[in-house]
């Protein structure tokens, strides 16, 4: 058995939008209510694409990184892995700079401990398809890849991962069965899934 999973880190295994929004309304910006979006920086229409953008590199390369909560089950369903046997590998499209991954370091530790992650590895933000590479090179037949964002999630399919897609509001009525990925809802479903699999 292949017990490495490959996981994408924000909205899958830490909470990046709920200090994301805290960290723009310190900063003088009111998040709008507008229909779900994977893009955070469409709930602010008082900035410029640019500006926003802007602002998600600021938060991505600032202290706040280091202190992500855990996104929903994540540390009890990451725990009940590791329990079984499997480490994770994080692919994360945060951007390149290298304090930045050291603050993801520190927090994943923080979060899940020190034996979960092998590895955490980042890519640029801006490139839509810069999981590409790194998903090529790391994949191995029955090996797992988790994501919230469908297009990663279709991206790991074609490569032929096992594919799950964690429900989020952004993701909802995106068509799983279709592109032969998994719908889960918590790190609980995401448990029975890849234990069921490997047992």
């Amino acid at each position: 058995m292949d017990n490495i999973i490959l996981t994408d880190m924000d909205g899958v295994t830490l909470d990046w939008e709920t200090p994301f929004h805290k960290y723009m309304q310190s900063r003088g910006h009111i998040k709008a209510h507008e229909r779900p979006s994977y893009w955070q920086e469409t709930y602010y229409p008082d900035l410029s694409e640019e500006r926003a953008r802007e602002m998600v590199y600021h938060f991505n390369t600032s202290a706040w990184m280091m202190d992500l909560p855990a996104f929903r089950d994540a540390r009890g369903g990451v725990a009940r892995l590791v329990d079984e046997g499997y480490m994770f590998t994080g692919l994360t499209a945060m951007g390149t700079d290298p304090y930045s991954l050291l603050a993801r370091n520190y927090n994943v530790d923080a979060v899940f401990g020190k034996q979960a992650f092998n590895d955490v590895i980042a890519t640029d933000m801006y490139d839509p398809d810069s999981k590409r590479a790194e998903l090529t090179r790391l994949f191995k037949p029955g090996r797992f890849w988790i994501e919230d964002k469908p297009a990663n999630a279709v991206l790991g399919r074609e490569i032929g991962y096992e594919t799950l897609l964690i429900t989020h509001p952004h993701n909802e009525e995106f068509d799983c069965e279709a592109n032969d990925i998994k719908r889960v809802n918590s790190w609980s479903d995401i448990c029975e899934v890849i234990l069921d699999t490997h047992y």
